[in-house]
């Protein structure tokens, strides 16, 4: 057991029963029921009439009222709770995003506006496209117009992806897809001047800018 003398005078005395007194004063003060012990300790330090009182003295006072209350616990209520001691770890967390840009690489050749409801991502033909989300493969068409080869997946509450000018599709309607699946490759079928993807979303039929989601 650690033995802690500390000599006070009689003025020192006196202005520790002070505090005491004033402690004890906003402890039983109903309005302040219910908060923290430390906000009451906070609002006794901040107090200018208490910083006029015990002026340098307060940072003795503090160290002896620390040595004197013992520390209050959450689980001082029951007896039978079990206080589990954890060391500090420096632990990484690893979140997976819902979302995923759809090419390896991203490269944005043409933004999304008014007369152009999509965006194009630059690659090279034979290059793998993924889904932007987990779904299912709502439709697959193979056409030498307009998007040319393309896919629509379902990723359900009213959302959907359309993936344009592929140079192959490899993937067959109504099957579940995910983040990982090569759903096409990269090309320029279509209407399209140059490799690249045309990527469209749409919220219940209605287009948006897919960088919203994708950044």
């Amino acid at each position: 057991m650690v033995t802690y003398t500390l000599n006070f005078g009689q003025k020192q005395l006196a202005r520790v029963e002070e505090l005491v007194f004033y402690v004890v004063k906003l402890i039983k003060d109903k309005r302040r029921a219910g908060q923290p012990l430390s906000r009451i300790f906070r609002q006794i330090f901040e107090n200018k009439k208490t910083r006029r009182i015990f002026g340098l003295n307060l940072t003795l006072v503090a160290l002896f009222t620390g040595i004197l209350i013992p520390p209050i616990s959450a689980f001082s209520g029951n007896p039978q709770a079990e206080i589990t001691t954890i060391n500090p770890e420096i632990v990484q967390l690893t979140t997976e995003s819902s979302v995923r840009v759809p090419t390896d690489s991203f490269v944005v050749s043409q933004g999304y506006s008014l007369f152009h409801r999509g965006i194009d991502l630059d690659g090279q033909t034979g290059e793998p496209v993924y889904p932007v989300m987990d779904g299912v493969v709502e439709q697959t068409i193979s056409g030498r117009f307009g998007f040319g080869n393309h896919i629509i997946i379902n990723h359900g509450s009213g959302f959907k992806s359309l993936y344009a000018h592929l140079s192959k599709i490899v993937v067959k309607e109504n099957e579940k897809v995910d983040k990982g699946t090569v759903i096409g490759t990269i090309g320029s079928t279509g209407m399209a001047f140059g490799d690249h993807l045309h990527l469209e979303v749409y919220d219940n039929d209605r287009t948006f800018n897919p960088l919203t989601i994708l950044k």
